[in-house]
């Protein structure tokens, strides 16, 4: 049985950086797939359930499985509305901007990995696109946050104890296209900036190249039903309903003819035992599960002319989905 990487890693990081500086390269998306990295070690870990990208990060950034933490997927019950996490915006694009529409308190309502290590006295450095977002700014406190269009400006490196990177770029060439020649060659693109990461970073010190998930290819998206007036939120191929009898959901899921599974919350794999009432506030207690080649569409989604939708989806218990490959190099 695999390690999960939250106890197997990420919560060994704090720990990691009394000996050694860490650099942490995370390209959403890269699961299971294979890169050619000479000269490192190799382990396959389970990631975070649901498998999605916030789900990841906010256990990343709290240290927190999912049940403890709340946050579970891309779509999210807030207020009276529904958003997108982690950019926080709303269903209609609105961003919700920290200090004004929303606390950090709704955002993120943890010490951050970043102001833990800052408490420790070791100086954060964090590489991203979204540096600005409610989300980075509400996660980084206490780190240097950094703007990146592209992977070179990693370059020249900071002098920093703790140095994470985050690219998008295999996650949404597998969203958009799947496995084809794009994909192969961003991977050659990650594996030369990874030798290049290598040979710059100063010895004494440890990289790790890992994603936050994987993805598997979906034939199908189907549109799932409001019930008795309750739309679902979720992602791609984990919904939640709420305030709702698991009978009611399963018959409306049974007579829209939608393949999928109907459990309650706390019968999900990691959810046994006390929950986050933020799950419940949030999400809700009945959960609906895509077979697998299958994925959803929300009644609420904005569909502008004749959408495309993803090829590649995740969230579910798919062996592409769930697990992820970790690279180890220590110079």
């Amino acid at each position: 049985m695999s390690q999960h990487i939250l106890n197997g890693l990420l919560q060994k990081l704090p720990n990691l950086l009394e000996d050694r500086k860490i650099f942490l390269f995370v390209v959403d998306g890269l699961g299971i797939e294979k890169l050619n990295l000479k000269g490192f070690k190799t382990k396959t870990y389970e990631t975070v359930f649901p498998s999605s990208t916030p789900t990841f990060f906010y256990t990343f950034h709290s240290l927190l499985p999912p049940k403890e933490h709340g946050f579970l997927e891309w779509y999210m019950r807030f207020n009276e509305t529904v958003v997108t996490i982690p950019p926080w915006k709303t269903i209609d694009g609105k961003t919700l901007k920290l200090g004004e529409d929303v606390k950090k308190k709704d955002v993120f309502p943890f010490k951050s990995l970043s102001e833990r290590l800052h408490k420790k006295g070791f100086y954060s450095v964090y590489y991203t696109p979204y540096p600005n977002s409610t989300f980075t700014k509400a996660t980084g406190r206490k780190a240097e946050l950094v703007k990146i269009n592209f992977l070179s400006e990693v370059f020249p490196l900071k002098d920093a104890d703790f140095t994470f990177i985050y690219w998008p770029s295999v996650d949404a060439i597998l969203h958009e296209r799947y496995r084809d020649e794009a994909l192969e060659s961003e991977k050659k693109f990650i594996e030369l900036f990874v030798q290049m990461l290598k040979k710059h970073m100063p010895k004494g010190s440890t990289l790790f190249v890992f994603g936050d998930h994987g993805l598997t290819k979906c034939e199908k998206r189907i549109l799932l039903p409001t019930v008795s007036g309750i739309q679902p939120v979720g992602g791609a191929r984990i919904a939640f309903y709420k305030n709702l009898e698991r009978e009611i959901v399963e018959r409306e899921i049974k007579k829209k003819k939608i393949p999928a599974k109907v459990m309650e919350l706390n019968e999900l794999k990691g959810f046994e035992g006390k929950v986050s009432k933020r799950c419940y506030k949030n999400f809700g207690e009945i959960v609906v599960l895509a077979e697998r080649g299958f994925g959803f569409k929300y009644p609420f989604e904005v569909r502008v002319g004749k959408k495309k939708w993803d090829i590649g989806c995740h969230g579910g218990l798919e062996k592409e989905e769930s697990y992820v490959k970790v690279w180890r190099y220590d110079k």
